[in-house]
């Protein structure tokens, strides 16, 4: 914190520069002006000791006798014949009331007017000379602070070779805050466009999601309608049902992504016994497992059955039925889905293991997106949007959780899924 202050409170590195070369301009202005005044006070004092030394050698030639009397006189501080001799040299012109009307003092003031003259006017010209130079460097300095944000600005370089091309601009704080807005706003530019690409596959996989109910549906319809029995007719409408029921599931699953991805599902809080959150998630895809003869284990250690859990109870049970289901969808008739729970220092790990059709390694991170379905024939014959698994992704990691899998194409898969305690 001090050191920041000392920072904020700093003068920039130029400006201390021209400030410093302006202070030791007029510095030495002011010496120049006090040597040249002690040379004119020393010469004025040699004239006026040469002169005194005149006068008292002249009197001395034409009286000897007075050498006493003008010592006496000299070294007499009272100065009592001051008048006396202020009348007789004002009587012969000596004496002038004003500094100028004295020849010689109207030539020491003259030299001495020349010569401050000469010192001011180098001081403006040095001062001036100064201000240009920092002018012309501010001008530089901002010229290049625009060619930099121009540059952050433009979405053709980089960051990284902004950032060589350009040095020091104004002080060292001040181009490394600009060089972090620069990132900032290349980060904001990135997320941007990756926002904007996103919003492009979102709507072509809503597009390619909704086109196939539709069509079922509107083929349905035209065959209902173009019926030639009461039976047909029948048949085409709980087809056309049956579609109905496909496109209001697909638009339910719509709605959660977009609510959830706009932060509009609030997750909320709040103690959740585990054996509750498995029991909601089962009875979800219990119906189904029981159609293909799958029976679903859950293992759950004596000592577990009281685990607290803060969670958003519907949510995550959703989160795990979805998982729950995909081991269902897949796995053949007369198998066994099974779930392990273990209980770890900060975490619960429920551990869903079937035996399936498996999921490829290059697959692994695929299974989470929007839409996904797997290249597998028995997936691509399969109902479902591909988001179960995305929903089921957002939810955990939303709660501080996380979810992984292990699979091989043939021999199962499993989903570790780890919910914090």
């Amino acid at each position: 914190m001090r050191k920041e202050m000392k920072e904020k409170t700093q003068l920039p590195v130029y400006i201390r520069k021209h400030y410093m070369v302006i202070l030791l301009a007029s510095l030495l202005s002011i010496l120049s002006c006090g040597i040249m005044g002690v040379f004119l006070l020393d010469s004025q004092y040699t004239r006026e000791m040469k002169q005194t030394d005149h006068i008292v050698g002249a009197i001395l030639s034409e009286y000897p006798d007075a050498e006493d009397f003008l010592v006496s006189a000299m070294q007499d501080r009272q100065y009592h014949y001051s008048n006396l001799g202020y009348t007789i040299l004002e009587k012969y012109g000596y004496r002038n009331n004003s500094l100028l009307n004295s020849a010689y003092y109207r030539s020491i003031f003259a030299n001495f007017i020349i010569l401050l003259t000469l010192l001011l006017l180098c001081n403006f010209i040095l001062i001036t000379l100064c201000f240009l130079r920092f002018s012309r460097q501010q001008k530089q300095q901002e010229m290049q602070l625009h060619a930099l944000l121009d540059s952050y600005l433009s979405e053709n370089d980089s960051i990284k070779e902004t950032k060589e091309s350009f040095g020091l601009i104004f002080n060292e704080a001040f181009t490394d805050t600009l060089h972090k807005l620069g990132d900032k706003l290349a980060a904001k530019t990135q997320a941007l466009a990756e926002e904007r690409d996103q919003t492009k596959t979102l709507v072509t996989d809503i597009s390619h999601q909704l086109k196939t109910p539709v069509s079922a549906l509107g083929s349905c319809l035209s065959m209902c309608i173009e019926a030639e029995t009461e039976k047909e007719r029948t048949d085409f409408l709980q087809r056309c049902v049956l579609q109905m029921n496909k496109l209001e599931n697909l638009i339910t699953v719509l709605i959660n992504i977009s609510r959830l991805e706009t932060s509009l599902i609030s997750l909320r809080t709040e103690t959740v016994l585990l054996p509750d959150l498995l029991t909601d998630a089962v009875n979800t895809v219990y119906e189904k497992a029981i159609r293909k003869n799958i029976a679903i284990n859950v293992s759950t250690p004596d000592n577990e059955n009281a685990t607290a859990l803060l969670l958003d109870r519907r949510w995550t049970a959703e989160a795990i039925a979805n998982i729950l289901d995909n081991a269902v969808k897949y796995s053949p008739s007369g198998s066994t889905v099974n779930l392990y729970i273990r209980r770890f220092y900060s975490y619960i790990q429920l551990e869903i293991t079937d035996q399936g059709i498996g999921i490829p390694k290059t697959e692994y991170n695929q299974i989470f997106r929007r839409f996904y379905r797997g290249s597998h024939p028995l997936v691509r014959r399969s109902e479902g949007t591909g988001v179960g698994l995305y929903l089921s992704r957002q939810i955990i990691e939303e709660q501080g959780g996380s979810i992984t899998i292990k699979s091989a194409v043939g021999q199962g898969t499993i989903f570790d899924v780890r919910l914090p305690i």
